[in-house]
C-alpha cells in the first residue's frame, strides 16, 4: 500500500535487522546471488517491507563497496550531471522526516522507492530549490539535470526546473529522457554524475552523492550510520567464530 507523502518512513534498527544484515552480507561475500540471498534472509528473519528495503539499498559485498567508494568525490565538482528524481527523492525524504541510511558503499539513501511512487508535487519543487541553493554556494558552474520520462508529469516538472535553475546557476540545462540512466552514463564522459542509484554508480567513472551531501546539512540527525552498525556486528561475529575455532583446536 502506498503511503501519503506526509507520512514519514521511520526505520527502527533492531537486533533482528542487524543480524539479518550480517547474514545477507556474508552470503554476498560468498558469491551468492543478491535476490536469492535477500529472499532467504527476509524469510529467515521475518523482515518487513521497509526492513527488506533497508538491506537491499544498503548492504553490499566488500569488493563492490570499495569500488564505489573509490569513485566518490567529497565535494561537488564544477560540472555536474544530476540524476534528477533519484537525488530529489532523497532530499524530499529528509524534508518530511524519513529515516535515511548511510550504506556500506558510502552513499546516503532513503527508503521511499519501495513504499511510495515518485510523484511530481510541490514538495519535490522545494527539494529542488534546496539542492540548487546548496550547489550555487559551492563551486558548481555547469549543471545538467536529467529527469526520467517514465515518471508522470516529468515534462511539466522539467519546465519548472528550467526556471529555477537559471536563478541559481548560470550554465544549466534540463533534459527529459526515456532512458535516463543511459543519458547520464553518456554524460559521465564530461561530467561528474550526481546519483545514489547503484546500477548507475557502477556504470560511471566518478560520482558525487548530492543527495547525501544536502541531507547531511539539513537533516543530519535523520541519517542512521547503517555502515558502522553492520561493520561492528560483522567484526563481533568474526571474533566470536575465531575464538570458537581456537577453543576447538585447543
Amino acid at each position: 500500500m502506498l503511503l501519503p507523502i506526509s507520512s514519514p518512513l521511520r526505520l527502527e534498527v533492531t537486533p533482528k535487522l542487524v543480524s539479518a544484515a550480517v547474514d545477507f552480507f556474508y552470503l554476498l561475500e560468498r558469491g551468492y546471488g543478491r535476490k536469492a540471498s535477500l529472499d532467504v534472509v527476509t524469510s529467515r528473519w521475518g523482515l518487513s517491507k521497509l526492513e527488506r528495503a533497508a538491506l537491499y539499498r544498503c548492504v553490499f559485498d566488500s569488493k563492490t563497496s570499495a569500488e564505489r567508494v573509490s569513485k566518490m568525490l567529497a565535494r561537488p565538482p564544477e560540472k555536474l550531471a544530476i540524476d534528477g528524481f533519484n537525488v530529489l527523492s532523497t532530499i524530499q525524504s529528509a524534508l518530511i522526516g524519513d529515516s535515511l541510511l548511510l550504506a556500506m558503499d558510502g552513499f546516503v539513501r532513503d527508503l521511499s522507492a519501495s513504499i511510495r511512487r515518485v510523484a511530481v508535487n510541490q514538495l519535490l519543487a522545494v527539494a529542488l530549490n534546496v539542492l540548487l541553493s546548496a550547489l550555487s554556494r559551492l563551486n558548481v558552474r555547469e549543471t545538467i539535470i536529467v529527469f526520467d520520462a517514465q515518471v508522470s508529469k516529468s515534462g511539466e516538472f522539467a519546465r519548472t526546473a528550467r526556471g529555477l535553475l537559471s536563478s541559481y546557476i548560470s550554465g544549466g540545462e534540463v533534459l527529459v529522457s526515456s532512458k535516463a540512466d543511459t543519458s547520464l552514463a553518456t554524460l559521465s564522459g564530461d561530467y561528474i554524475v550526481a546519483t545514489s542509484d547503484s546500477l548507475l554508480v557502477d556504470r560511471v567513472r566518478a560520482v558525487f552523492d548530492a543527495g547525501g551531501f544536502v541531507c547531511s546539512a539539513v537533516a543530519a540527525e535523520r541519517i542512521i550510520n547503517f555502515k558502522e552498525i553492520i561493520e561492528e556486528e560483522v567484526n563481533r561475529v568474526a571474533a566470536r567464530l575465531a575464538k570458537g575455532v581456537r577453543t576447538h583446536d585447543a
